[in-house]
């Protein structure tokens, strides 16, 4: 977890503090914003959620709730652009709408009855999946996502610039949302929410 008092420092207006916030979070949210929207969006969405944080600096809480309130600024900017952009029927937009309750639902609940449904297949696809990637990025996948280090502690441990642990993640996450299921790619998500 991050320093807490980074979020006082951030009411006060530090940039550095919101910048520590920003590199800690853009991957994790970016997992979260991407397994719902196409990735060009998600960068948008991801940003705008970052740019209102900042914005609004001095009206957040400085406290535990930080974590749920940055997760549910995304997903409330996810199902907005829905509603902005959908052009089927209001059946499909209820449908859409529908689905990303239920995942927002999941990511509330209890993630283990999940990993007992899907361990097997999922974990198998996912060690396939891993595999093809370079060895390094494939290192740092499975720090972040597995371990549950921060950038900065896989940077430490692996001797690399935080900069390049960034973005072998994002590279890694793109790889795998192209080749997972839309489905495996949520339960990856949520996987990896849950270890924070």
């Amino acid at each position: 977890m991050f320093d807490v008092s980074l979020l006082s420092q951030l009411r006060e207006g530090n940039r550095e503090a919101f910048n520590s916030l920003f590199r800690h979070y853009y991957p994790r949210v970016m997992a979260y914003v991407a397994a719902m929207v196409e990735q060009e969006v998600a960068e948008d969405v991801v940003q705008d959620v970052f740019l209102h944080v900042w914005e609004n600096r001095k009206k957040l809480y400085a406290g535990e709730g930080f974590h749920s309130y940055l997760f549910q600024a995304a997903y409330t900017r996810c199902i907005d652009y829905y509603r902005k952009t959908q052009s089927a029927d209001k059946y499909n937009l209820h449908m859409e709408g529908a689905y990303l309750e239920e995942y927002n639902a999941l990511l509330r609940s209890d993630a283990s009855v999940l990993e007992e449904i899907y361990s097997k297949d999922f974990y198998e696809q996912l060690h396939n999946l891993l595999e093809k990637l370079p060895t390094q990025r494939r290192e740092v996948f499975i720090l972040t996502y597995i371990e549950g280090l921060k950038a900065k502690e896989v940077s430490e441990r692996l001797q690399i610039p935080q900069r390049t642990v960034e973005s072998h993640i994002y590279l890694a996450i793109k790889y795998l949302r192209a080749h997972l299921s839309k489905n495996d790619f949520y339960i990856l998500s949520l996987l990896y929410f849950f270890r924070q």
